[in-house]
């Protein structure tokens, strides 16, 4: 493993630590020319009115993250920033429900539980919070299952702004941003994960599966490094790198 200590290791045994080190896993895929942030599900029913303990949140809103949600959108502000300082595209994935759940399918019963009000669509829940609202030309896309890719429109988008590179944030690490990180790498996107700008309700799930991400589907790194890169990007109208 690497000499410095990441999110994952000390949930890792000895031999898992012995397998990725001998099996080559976790090599950088880069980046490319092309990027699109993407922003994840980043409402108030995931990260909470405010920052507070996972606990007392759950009070209010059963799909609730944890202070960690609050410490992640820190981390995001600056790549939105820098997005939009250099032009970039920026999507939004928007997660609501019609009030009588049936758009949920068969969530409802396992993550749902059949009377939900803070998932329904366009009411405060499911608005991202608003240090990253949406502007008008940013790109919004409703979704109901994990990925972004399916049953929607957001790969159109892709191909038509010629994205080559996704700078995936939100959440949940084990949720949506991974269904949607495994079905970029699939679509041969490179994949960016910027490690402390994502969160998840449960910390054994968002480490292991930061792990698992960065071994095969997307480099996991630090925001600080995704900021660099869009820093160096060229100005808007400068041409390409």
């Amino acid at each position: 493993m690497s000499e410095t200590k990441r999110i994952w290791d000390d949930f890792l045994t000895e031999r898992d630590k012995q397998v990725f080190k001998a099996a080559g896993y976790g090599k950088r895929g880069g980046f490319g020319k092309r990027p699109a942030l993407f922003i994840i599900d980043v409402q108030y029913n995931f990260c909470g009115d405010k920052p507070e303990d996972i606990l007392e949140g759950l009070k209010q809103y059963r799909t609730h993250c944890g202070k960690e949600a609050w410490d992640a959108v820190a981390h995001m502000v600056p790549l939105l920033e820098l997005a939009r300082e250099k032009n970039i595209p920026v999507f939004y994935t928007e997660s609501g429900r019609r009030p009588d759940l049936l758009d949920s399918g068969v969530q409802v019963g396992k993550n749902h539980r059949g009377t939900e009000k803070t998932v329904v669509a366009n009411t405060h829940a499911t608005e991202t919070v608003a240090p990253l609202a949406p502007r008008p030309q940013d790109i919004r896309i409703t979704k109901q299952k994990p990925s972004c890719f399916f049953g929607t429109i957001f790969m159109s988008h892709l191909n038509f702004l010629d994205v080559d590179t996704l700078i995936l944030v939100g959440c949940a690490t084990s949720g949506c941003l991974r269904a949607t990180a495994v079905d970029a790498y699939s679509y041969n996107f490179k994949v960016i994960v910027p490690e402390e700008a994502c969160f998840d309700r449960f910390q054994a799930s968002h480490a292991v599966n930061l792990f698992d991400l960065n071994c095969k589907y997307a480099d996991v790194i630090p925001a600080a490094e995704v900021a660099g890169y869009l820093r160096d990007l060229p100005a808007p109208g400068g041409g390409a790198a």
